[in-house]
């Protein structure tokens, strides 16, 4: 009986690759390569390489204590790889992310009118302005829309990571571009 049902996991988890679908899986524990996750009966690993929560961290330059610190959180994930004789199920954190980054992104763009106030979080500076994160994409805050005075970098007025109430001024769906 309980071959039975871990042979459909396994077909379950071929039919999810196969329709590119994103599911949720907790982490029930890590080593040094990456984390593993609980996926129905099976288990899945995600390779340290496809952790998105590590992004910041570099090639490498994670610590075991920020795969620890995954440890019983449940992260959005694509499973990349089905290999039932072989029993392996890796799975991607990464992937799912920017897939569902494009979703929002096109969510996004269909909704934005020019006129309207948004709520953000400034993404990064540039000397000709601000990129603020409207959720899932990034808008553009020329220099001279950020202060009635002049100012010579976004920095003097703005920090990243500060959340920001930003007009839309323009909004172009083909070039996925808003101002």
């Amino acid at each position: 009986m309980r071959l039975a049902r871990e042979y459909r996991d396994w077909e379950w988890a071929q039919e999810i690759m196969d329709k590119g679908e994103i599911i949720q899986a907790t982490v029930t524990s890590y080593n040094k390569g990456g984390v593993v996750c609980e996926v129905r009966r099976l288990q899945g690993f995600v390779p340290a390489s496809q952790l998105a929560s590590l992004a910041g961290h570099g090639h490498g330059g994670y610590q075991e204590a920020d795969l620890a610190a995954l440890v019983g959180k449940e992260l959005p994930l694509k499973v990349i790889e089905v290999n039932q004789k072989r029993r392996r199920l890796i799975l991607s954190e990464r992937l799912a992310q920017r897939e569902w980054r494009t979703q929002q992104r096109g969510q996004l763009l269909a909704e934005l009118e020019e006129g309207q106030i948004r709520h953000g979080v400034v993404s990064s500076l540039r000397d000709f302005g601000a990129f603020v994160d409207l959720g899932g994409i990034d808008g553009l805050i020329h220099l001279s829309e950020l202060s009635w005075s002049r100012i010579k970098h976004p920095s003097e007025i703005l920090q990243v990571g500060q959340q920001v109430d930003v007009m839309v001024l323009r909004v172009n769906p083909e070039e996925q571009r808003i101002g």
